[in-house]
C-alpha cells in the first residue's frame, strides 16, 4: 500500500463502493479499507463506521478531480429525472413471467 495515497472517508461501505465504481468509470483503480467492527455491526457513522478509499499516488491528482466535479454536482447527467423522462414513461412489460404459485 505503499504507493496508494488516501483520497476519500465514506460514510461506510455502500458509499465507499459507489464512488469506488465512479473513479473505475474513469479508469482509476481504487483500493477500500474499513475497520472491520464497521463491517461486521454494518455501521455508516463515526471512525468505525467511515470506510476509506485509497488511490495509486500517480492518479491521485485525477482522482481528486474526480471527487470535486461530483461534490459540485457537474456528474449529473442532464434530464435524467425518471418522472420527466418520457422514455420511463411506458414500461413494456410483456417478458415478466408471473412467479405467483
Amino acid at each position: 500500500m505503499n504507493d496508494y495515497q488516501l483520497l476519500y472517508r465514506a460514510y461506510g461501505l455502500l458509499d465507499a463502493k459507489s464512488i469506488q465504481l465512479l473513479l473505475e468509470s474513469f479508469e482509476i483503480k481504487s483500493e477500500i479499507i474499513q475497520e472491520s467492527t464497521g463491517v461486521t455491526y454494518g455501521l455508516t457513522l463515526g471512525k468505525l463506521g467511515s470506510a476509506n478509499i485509497y488511490v495509486k499516488k500517480s492518479q491521485f491528482e485525477e482522482a481528486e478531480k474526480i471527487i470535486a466535479l461530483l461534490e459540485a454536482g457537474k456528474l449529473e447527467l442532464p434530464n435524467s429525472d425518471f418522472e420527466t423522462n418520457p422514455e420511463f414513461d411506458e414500461t413494456d412489460n410483456s417478458n415478466i413471467e408471473d412467479f405467483e404459485d
